[in-house]
């Protein structure tokens, strides 16, 4: 078994510590927010006050946080990152969805201090989380590679190997873009089958039948109709991953018109002040959207 830091311990990263315990490694873990950390410590893991302290002497650091700037003073932060402390030859795990820029300079600095990094971004929310069937799309050197496969396994049913390091988190703004076309689709489904007086939940068995019906966006599309907005994926997080995808979108010079206009819709929630919402919320947006115009 390894000893492994994990640094983050919001819904995610709490869920993924709980299971690598459950797998029988040895844990560290850090938490801006200190007590976030007392389930994992009740559960047989050591809290430590700074990531540097917690990734001091393991074998591996994976860090699970919200976005680049959260990122960059885990591992970068000059008294407090992690990356200082790691020894030679350990291996740095980023499983957030970041920005491909932010990655490589992670990878720079990593080589610096003589330790592997890999991409390795999941898929999955919650519910995933909890039944340890993450997939995770892994950016890595092949020998690397094969080091990091049992750690992920013990948090996930699934890894699928992209390439070179910077590929995993390319590869994975693509999907998460993707998953935010799904949400949208699905919400604009569901408000008109609402406003059209339609039986809404035998529509959506139909339409799941049908081949242009991913189970992910039936999935959430049945959660917007039973009014299920357990927070599992953000609206927020959705503004976040589908603009870092244009953004890469246009380093090449593609146009992504698709993406642009669901991030348009997720952002537009957020300035309303719903960004702390799951995303199957947005159904209920339109909804609201609609019954406000009719009333006009």
């Amino acid at each position: 078994m390894s000893k492994i830091a994990v640094l983050g311990m919001g819904a995610m990263g709490s869920r993924m510590a709980k299971a690598l315990i459950e797998a029988g490694h040895q844990l560290h873990v850090y938490n801006l927010i200190p007590s976030a950390c007392e389930p994992l410590v009740a559960m047989g893991a050591v809290a430590f006050d700074t990531p540097k302290l917690a990734a001091d002497g393991v074998d591996f650091a994976i860090a699970m946080v919200w976005d680049d700037a959260a990122s960059a003073r885990v591992w970068l932060d000059p008294e407090i990152g992690a990356l200082q402390s790691l020894p030679a030859g350990a291996v740095a795990l980023e499983c957030a969805t970041l920005t491909v820029e932010h990655i490589g300079r992670l990878v720079s600095a990593a080589e610096s201090f003589g330790v592997e990094f890999v991409s390795a971004p999941m898929s999955g929310s919650l519910p995933e989380a909890e039944n340890k069937t993450l997939i995770f799309t892994a950016g890595a050197k092949s020998e690397i590679f094969g080091k990091v496969e049992p750690i992920l396994l013990a948090m996930g049913q699934k890894i699928n190997y992209a390439g070179g390091v910077l590929d995993g988190i390319s590869l994975k703004l693509v999907i998460n873009s993707k998953l935010a076309l799904e949400y949208a689709a699905m919400a604009e489904m569901v408000a008109f089958l609402a406003a059209a007086g339609k039986d809404a939940k035998r529509y959506l068995d139909i339409a799941a039948s049908t081949a242009p019906f991913s189970a992910r966006g039936v999935r959430e599309a049945r959660y917007m109709l039973d009014g299920n907005e357990t927070v599992r994926v953000k609206i927020s997080q959705l503004v976040k991953d589908s603009a870092n995808h244009i953004e890469q979108c246009k380093t090449y010079g593609v146009q992504c018109p698709m993406a642009e206009a669901a991030n348009a819709v997720f952002r537009k929630a957020c300035d309303e002040g719903y960004g702390e919402l799951d995303a199957v919320a947005l159904a209920r947006i339109y909804q609201t959207q609609f019954v406000h115009q009719q009333a006009a």
